[in-house]
């Protein structure tokens, strides 16, 4: 049951209009490091704000999918603020 919790807290992670592609690229990449850095977490703000205010401690593939979705335009500010496109 926490599993799931925490698989639904990381797959909020972009807002609803984001693309459905990088919330599932962030729920895949990203669990491990919720679990490590921020516990259980039930709603999509504060598993983002975890996220970012974690930056230096995430993974590899979580950081890179977070900075993926921050080029969408249409994600939100504190994602394209902490994470740079790549390009």
């Amino acid at each position: 049951m926490k599993t799931l919790l925490l698989i639904a807290a990381v797959a909020a992670c972009l807002p609803a209009y984001a693309l459905a592609d990088a919330r599932a690229e962030i729920r895949a990449r990203c669990e491990a490091d919720v679990k490590a850095n921020c516990g259980m977490v039930f709603s999509r703000d504060k598993a983002l704000a975890c996220l970012i205010e974690n930056k230096a401690k995430l993974s590899g593939a979580c950081a890179r999918a977070l900075s993926k979705a921050s080029c969408d335009a249409r994600a939100p500010g504190n994602i394209k603020a902490a994470f740079a496109c790549p390009g």
